[in-house]
């Protein structure tokens, strides 16, 4: 017998700086396994690729990235949501939400 809503499968990115108790909670909250974690302290645009890859790599649902709070409009992290959910320490922003944004801002 299967779960009703099983735990979703995410990638974390780790900064330097992130707070393991924002961490815990985002992971508990959204019910989430981590299948791969990533600790970085590169650029955005490089980090932004590298957990793009590896949520492909590792079939992930969504993606945490526990120091990120509301996504300004153009920001190297909205690639992420062309592979998976976005989970910051503040948001969540759903699978393909970057194109919905970068239309609604154009106008």
């Amino acid at each position: 017998m299967t779960e009703p809503n099983p735990p979703t499968r995410a990638v974390a990115l780790l900064h330097s700086t992130h707070d393991p108790a924002t961490y815990e909670a985002l992971t508990r909250k959204h019910r989430l396994t981590i299948v791969y974690t990533v600790h970085t302290d590169v650029a955005a645009v490089l980090a932004a690729l590298i957990v793009v890859q590896h949520a492909l790599e590792h079939a992930a649902d969504a993606v945490v990235i526990p120091h990120l709070g509301a996504l300004e409009p153009r920001t190297p992290w909205w690639v992420v949501t062309q592979a998976a959910d976005l989970i910051t320490g503040t948001q969540e922003y759903p699978l393909r939400s970057a194109v919905t944004t970068q239309h609604r801002t154009e106008q």
